[in-house]
């Protein structure tokens, strides 16, 4: 029991967006200064458990990093809901959404109450290109990589569904 207090008094909760945005692959390789100037772009919101913060189908705005909180990924019909995956403290979604406005694949919704999510849209990635354009490239190559990791994984997926399949 003990030990359970000591954990959650020396527990860090005060990280800051910096400390957040370190642990997102699309700002790996940005310096503390860098990050600065990138966080000047950021905004914050708070979604209420059941809280759409997009909908599928709906044009792509820009990406969203989870400060505190759980969000659901959903793949909606009109017959069922599939949940894909459910993201923590860290995590960051919706990163495609920075480089065109195809309408968004899946739902993200609130999945607790007081879910915290540091935002990043278009526009701002934009002024980032013609304000610091040194940034933005380390951005968008980032960007590239993640997606080319996704991809690879997606096609590992693909390749052990298709084995499964009867010839």
């Amino acid at each position: 029991m003990m030990d359970a207090i000591w954990n959650n008094w020396f527990r860090s909760t005060n990280k800051t967006v910096i400390d957040l945005l370190r642990g997102v692959p699309v700002f790996k390789g940005l310096s503390d200064g860098e990050l600065k100037k990138v966080e000047r772009y950021m905004v914050t919101r708070r979604f209420v458990g059941g809280e759409y913060i997009f909908s599928q189908h709906e044009p792509g705005a820009g990406m969203y990093m989870v400060i505190a909180g759980h969000v659901k990924i959903l793949m909606e019909s009109a017959n069922e809901t599939k949940e894909l995956s459910l993201l923590i403290e860290g995590d960051f979604f919706g990163e495609m959404a920075l480089l065109d406005e195809s309408e968004r694949s899946a739902s993200a919704v609130a999945a607790s109450d007081n879910v915290d999510l540091l935002s990043f849209f278009r526009g701002d990635l934009l002024k980032l290109v013609h304000e610091y354009p040194d940034i933005a490239s380390k951005v968008l190559w980032n960007i590239g990589m993640v997606l080319s990791d996704r991809l690879r994984k997606n096609n590992e997926m693909s390749f052990e569904v298709c084995k499964r399949l009867p010839q």
